[in-house]
């Protein structure tokens, strides 16, 4: 499966060469950037999208059974996004479990790592109900058979997936779900769900905004379904923060809302270029507020230097 999944992120890489070759023009670029980053539009993206992971960070914070600083969650959340906008694999996820458990004497290592699986699996039933739910609600004549054949695929891996832990691995199995019981049991966690799905509908502000500072009349729930699609398909990244796997599948879809592929491409290219700037400056600002311990927690998981010996890690 890696294979595949490491061929098809090649195959993205090839079609974003193509967009590219296609659609790039640099002054159209510099002035639609221009417009979108100097206006007030900017500012109201910085807000929402920032707005996002503090969702996601007290989303986290509330599945975790035990007391944790919510300090602790969101700076977990944040140098996340930063490592995964510089690595080209979602390794900051490892850095999420590690600071949680370093800085929360309380959770083990086993819990923090539990506990960012289990929301990134919530992330992705999100991304798929709003992927699922905009092929239908468009009136795509594939939506029937794609959304139908994708949410039965997605069912089986899940089930075969829980059959075969709670065969093979029955101590895992139960030890997981016994953390699960935990969480789901605490009356705040009726919060969990509408936290990440008000997280995702707030980052999908971003491509409306650049569209709207393009002059381009758009739904924001295209946008919802557009951003869902677009990042679900980044478990095809094969480059550091998914460039071109991002871009070919948002163009792709935009087209397919009845923007034009010139306008579509652009959008990608602006929408991605805002995230990117914005992982880099909010991790920058954690790690340069507390250098010795965001260092620490680096080195700690292998991100450069020598991996600290006898000390907590992933």
């Amino acid at each position: 499966m890696k294979k595949y999944f490491k061929l098809a992120g090649f195959v993205f890489v090839v079609v974003f060469a193509i967009l590219t070759f296609r659609y790039f023009h640099i002054e159209d670029l510099w002035n639609e950037g221009k417009r979108f980053f100097g206006s007030s539009l900017f500012w109201w993206t910085c807000a929402a999208y920032g707005l996002a992971f503090l969702f996601r960070a007290l989303a986290w914070k509330i599945y975790i059974y035990k007391s944790v600083r919510y300090s602790t969650c969101v700076q977990g959340v944040f140098i996340s996004l930063f490592i995964n906008h510089i690595t080209p694999v979602k390794a900051g996820d490892i850095l999420r479990a590690g600071i949680l458990a370093s800085r929360e004497k309380e959770i083990s290592l086993d819990e923090a790592a539990h506990s960012v699986v289990v929301m990134r699996l919530i992330d992705m039933a999100v991304l798929l109900f709003f992927s699922g739910a905009g092929l239908f609600f468009m009136g795509k004549e594939i939506r029937a058979d794609f959304s139908g054949w994708i949410a039965a695929g997605v069912l089986c891996f899940i089930l075969l997936a829980v059959f075969t832990m709670k065969k093979y691995m029955p101590a895992f199995f139960h030890k997981h779900l016994t953390m699960v019981k935990l969480a789901v049991n605490q009356k705040n966690s009726l919060f969990i769900l509408p936290l990440i799905i008000g997280s995702w509908t707030l980052e999908s502000v971003v491509l409306w905004n650049i569209l709207k500072s393009m002059e381009l009349s758009f739904p924001f729930f295209n946008s919802i379904w557009v951003n869902s699609l677009t990042v679900g398909g980044q478990v095809f990244q094969v480059t550091p923060g998914g460039i071109s796997t991002y871009e070919s599948v948002m163009t792709a879809a935009l087209v397919l809302t009845g923007i034009g592929g010139k306008d579509a491409y652009t959008a990608a290219l602006l929408s991605h270029s805002f995230k990117f700037i914005f992982s880099y400056l909010s991790g920058l600002i954690l790690i340069l507020s507390s250098p010795a311990h965001m260092i620490g927690e680096l080195r700690r998981n292998g991100f450069w230097g020598k991996k600290v010996q006898n000390e907590k890690r992933i």
